[in-house]
């Protein structure tokens, strides 16, 4: 579980680290971790600049200094005891089983994939003009990375860089190399980045 980002995006209404921001009655760590045990996943890697983000039992895999999350995922995968790992941002909320995005890594890597809600009203126009469908917060007919994925050790040694993020060049270098599936995921997801997003999380589980 990536879990080291700063949260920027969500300042100065809060200064409280990401991964401990109270989602209902529990903090968004602890929640994300009760989802994946709840899936029987036992062996839990954290992905952190710190240790104490959570009481439950976990393995911390501390980063000095910010490796971005290719670094800190190749990182962690040093503590993994198989050769295959589910990885995710602490910040994405989804829901459905994790394991079935294991089918989708035969040959290396697989993502999970969503199509996302715009954030706008699309207006449709005719002569350039003349409004004719005036749609609020439609759903885009396009697929994007919805924050977990799952990858062989093998490709995370062999891809992935000692510092950066690998979704700048790794995740296009697994696709030329036709070892990453997508797995398109219908259901409902957050995504934690401004404290609009947080307070409509909050709504929810409430």
């Amino acid at each position: 579980m990536l879990a080291g980002g700063q949260g920027w995006r969500l300042k100065p209404t809060t200064w409280i680290p990401k991964p401990l921001l109270k989602i209902n009655k529990q903090t968004l760590i602890d929640h994300q971790i009760s989802w994946l045990r709840s899936h029987g996943f036992e062996n839990i890697i954290i992905a952190s600049n710190r240790d104490d983000l959570t009481k439950l039992p976990v393995t911390f895999s501390v980063e000095k200094g910010n490796l971005g999350t290719g670094g800190a995922t190749k990182k962690a995968f040093k503590k993994i005891k198989g050769n295959i790992a589910y990885v995710m941002n602490i910040d994405d909320i989804v829901f459905y089983d994790p394991n079935e995005l294991y089918d989708y890594a035969t040959k290396g890597a697989g993502t999970l994939l969503a199509k996302p809600i715009l954030p706008f009203s699309k207006v449709t126009l005719r002569n350039g003009i003349e409004v004719v469908r005036f749609e609020r917060r439609p759903t885009l007919d396009i697929y994007v990375s919805a924050g977990h994925h799952v990858f062989k050790k093998a490709v995370v040694e062999r891809y992935f860089p000692e510092k950066g993020d690998f979704e700048l060049t790794t995740m296009q270098r697994l696709a030329d190399q036709k070892i990453l599936r997508g797995y398109t995921y219908h259901g409902m997801w957050f995504t934690i980045n401004t404290m609009k997003d947080l307070l409509e999380a909050r709504t929810h589980f409430k």
